[in-house]
Parts: C-alpha cells; structure tokens; sequence
C-alpha cells in the first residue's frame, strides 16, 4: 500500500494544467460544435463571449476581434449557430475548457431564413415598408451617389450604362460589401452622403452587390441597415444580387431593383429617347401657338367688322332674343299644356261633383288668358326698348354725324379734338360727309 502511494504522480496546479490542455488539444484538432447562443457579451475590446448551450450542456466559447471580423453576420443572444475552432482550457481564476472559434455559421439556411423573416415582419408592423412613405426617383438626376466594392464587376457595369444611357456625375462611396462589417461601413456612408457639410450632394443614392449565398447576404438583413434607408432624405435604389434575391433593405428602399445593371437603368433616362419625346412636344407647342393665333386672328376681324357697322351688333341682340322668347314661350306653353293634361287626366278619375270641376276649369281658363296676356305684353315692351337702342346707335354712329354736317379733322393717323393740338404750316385733312379736303394751318 505504501508502494501505491509512492508510486502516484505529484503535479502543480500550473503543470496538471498544461498537462490537461496538452492533453484535449491533442485529442481534438479543429471542431465544429452546434448550440443555441446564451450569455452573449461584446466588450469594447472587440472580442465576443459567450456560452454555447443545448437541453442538457452548455460551453464556453471565444471569438476574437480577428476572426469576428470576417463574419457575414452579426452574432445575436438566441441564435442557432456551428461554431467551428479548436478546444483549449483556461485556468487562470477557475478551470474550465472552451471553444476558441476560427468561424462561426447559421446553424441550417432555414434558422437565417427565419432571422430574417422575423426581422421583417418587426419592421414591416412598425410601417418600415410604407409605399406613402417612400420618397420619388427624379427624373433627370444631377448626380448619383454609389454606395459599392470599388472594385469587381458591379461598379463597372452601372457606370457604363449610366454614361450609355444618359451621363452625368457619379460619386461612389467604397464599402466593403460582406462581412461584419459591411452593414456599419454602409450606414455610415448613407449618413455621409445625407451630412450637411457634405458638398454636392446626389440627387439618388444606389446601394449595390452582386449575387451570393443567403449568408454572404446577410449585412443587408441588418435592422440598423435597414432604419438608416428610411431615415434618408436622398431616394435610394436598392440593387443587391440577382431577382431572385430578396434582402430586407429591398423593402425598405425607395426603389427595387432586380440587379446592380437594372439599377443605372431605373436611376437615370435615355438620352435618344428623351430628346425624341422633346422634339414632339416643342413641335406641338408651335402648332397650337399658330393655331391660337390664327383663331385670334378671325375673333378679332369679326369685332372690327361689327365696331365698324353698330346695325350689326343690334341684329345680333335681335336674333338671340327672338330665340329666347321663343323657347320662353315654348317652355310656358308647353308645361301649361301638361298641366292641362293633367287636370284632364285626374278629372276622369273623379266621378263627382261635375260642377266643381267646370269651376277650376273656368279659373285654369282666366288664368290662362292672364298669363298670355302679360307674355304679348313683356314682348311688346322689350321690343320697343330695343328699338329705342337702334335709334340711339344709329344718331351716334360715324356716318349719321358727317350727314348732320359734322366732320372729322385728322393730322396723320391722329384725329385732332383740340385746336391746341395744331401748329401754324400743319398739313390736315377733314373728312367730310361727301369726301376728304386737305387744308394748311395759316394761324393758330
């Protein structure tokens, strides 16, 4: 028994320590561990902390700012995940072993799916996704602010349908368009071209990147992300991936575009066309300036040829009142007749007292002939008024005045009222009834 005890090894806590790390670092090389996130921790340091758990166990794990960085999403207390790394202990102020993540996945593309469907019924219940909320696409922009990889493919092709299709100036703001990093960088240049210091600001801001997986797409599923587009008071054109594609700020954008291509296509008219739909409109514009002034024209050789014969005027006055009494006595004749008919009619269906009714027919009669009587009356009366009108245009017109033994002394175009418009040796004609004599001022 003693030889037992002997024989059992003595460690320090530092060397059973090591020993133990040495021990699970060797048994495990790189691990992928699936649980549910709990006890989630983000000190300013940038390193993320927190404990992976399923119904029975939990670890601890640690995500280093390094790697963090290269994360397509934003880790969340509840999330479904694999985190993916080596085993290590730590020992320092209590024992303990954890996972040092490298990487960390959603946990099954139907868990991101469901993130993101949660995130946009929360918004879409908060009135994030209002069409009355969203604000017009100009139609012909300034400038267009492009918020992009400055390098790949999706700056190079909106650029070159922008200057094929209509050019102008075009600001792009670079950001990085995956990892954890890209939905903040991306708010911060919305805000950026938002700031009132910002100098030329564009007219349209488009937001773009090409296709990827559900989890490269990830950064345009961020809540913040999406608050930040709402807010904005420059319209925006989303234009992320392909279609098919469908990310949360799509929603919340003032404008959908299906790919990064579409979107300079929507930010911007076709200078061919625009300049087709111009030359239509300026061509109609002249044909109704000529139309409107041909019409004046013929209103106002009627109004010089009544001014100059007022007769004219009167028969105007004439026919349309003729036409008026005629459709007053019409109009009268016409409902005392139904009215007629009327009583005709309800005195069929009355069997008694005859009397009675030979009465109101007597009265319906006088009152007739009342009425017939004023109507002649009110004819004759406005036909005397209006023939009192002729007489008068007539002793007031040109002609009737020169045949009185008036006349008219003109110098030039100008017809003289004053004597002391005239000067001694001035040239004036006088018109008279039969004629025109020409005459010189001796004295005046």
């Amino acid at each position: 028994m003693e030889n037992l005890k002997n024989n059992i090894p003595e460690y320090s806590v530092s060397e059973f320590n090591s020993l133990i790390k040495e021990t699970i670092s060797s048994a495990f090389d790189m691990i992928k561990i699936r649980g549910e996130i709990s006890n989630l921790k983000k000190p300013s340091s940038g390193h993320i902390y927190f404990t992976l758990k399923d119904e029975d166990s939990v670890i601890n794990a640690v995500f280093f700012k390094n790697n963090v960085i290269n994360s397509n999403f934003k880790i969340e207390e509840g999330m479904e995940v694999a985190a993916i790394g080596k085993i290590s202990t730590f020992a320092k102020s209590i024992s303990t072993y954890q996972i040092i993540i490298s990487n960390i996945e959603i946990a099954g593309e139907g868990a991101l799916l469901k993130i993101v469907e949660n995130l946009k019924k929360k918004l879409m219940k908060n009135g994030y996704f209002d069409e009355t909320k969203k604000l017009p696409i100009p139609l012909i922009p300034e400038s267009i602010g492009i918020i992009t990889s400055p390098t790949g493919s999706v700056i190079k092709d909106i650029i070159h349908r922008i200057n094929d299709r209509f050019p102008l100036e075009i600001q792009l703001w670079p950001v990085p368009v995956q990892g954890i990093e890209c939905s903040q960088k991306i708010i911060e240049a919305i805000n950026g071209f938002n700031d009132q210091s910002f100098i030329d600001k564009p007219d349209i801001i488009i937001i773009a990147r090409g296709g990827g997986s559900i989890e490269d797409l990830m950064p345009f599923n961020d809540e913040e992300l999406a608050k930040t587009i709402f807010h904005s008071k420059i319209p925006i054109i989303s234009a992320i991936g392909h279609e098919t594609d469908n990310p949360i700020i799509d929603y919340v954008s003032d404008l959908r575009a299906p790919t990064p291509s579409a979107a300079a296509e929507m930010s911007v008219p076709e200078r061919k066309k625009l300049k087709k739909n111009l030359s239509i409109i300026i061509n109609n514009i002249e044909k109704s300036k000529d139309q409107i002034i041909e019409s004046n024209k013929e209103h106002l050789s009627g109004l010089i040829r009544l001014i100059q014969d007022p007769s004219k005027v009167l028969n105007i006055f004439f026919s349309e009142l003729d036409k008026l009494l005629a459709r007053k006595e019409f109009g009268i004749k016409n409902l005392i007749l139904k009215q007629k008919s009327r009583i005709i009619e309800l005195s069929s269906k009355i069997p008694q007292p005859y009397d009675k009714f030979d009465k109101k027919k007597s009265n319906f009669d006088s009152l007739f002939y009342k009425m017939n009587s004023l109507f002649n009356l009110n004819i004759k009366n406005n036909k005397v008024k209006f023939e009192n009108l002729s007489r008068i245009l007539k002793m007031s017109s040109l002609n009737e005045n020169l045949n009185r033994g008036y006349s008219i002394i003109m110098k030039g175009k100008n017809i003289i009222s004053s004597a002391k418009d005239l000067k001694t040796k001035d040239i004036i004609d006088i018109k008279l009834k039969d004629g025109l004599v020409t005459a010189k001022i001796k004295k005046n």
